[in-house]
């Protein structure tokens, strides 16, 4: 379990390891992409969109947060 978090803090932090692997720009891009793909979710009325949405807004909050503590 530990590998995966630090696999998922290498691939979406800025600062893990102290070098940059995800720019800041590319964070707010992907925010924007899960954004518009939940507004196109939520059309739909079915469970398994209901679960996706779900899905996409835990992913959302997870790259809120990261730039949040990123923020001088």
């Amino acid at each position: 379990m530990m590998s995966s978090a630090h696999a998922l803090c290498r691939a979406l932090s800025p600062f893990c390891e102290g070098r940059p692997s995800v720019t800041r720009n590319e964070i707010i891009q992907e925010i924007q992409k899960l954004t518009e793909e939940i507004r196109t979710l939520s059309y739909s009325s079915t469970k398994a969109a209901a679960e996706k949405i779900l899905q996409l807004q835990q992913r959302r909050r997870e790259l809120r947060a990261q730039l949040e503590a990123a923020e001088p």
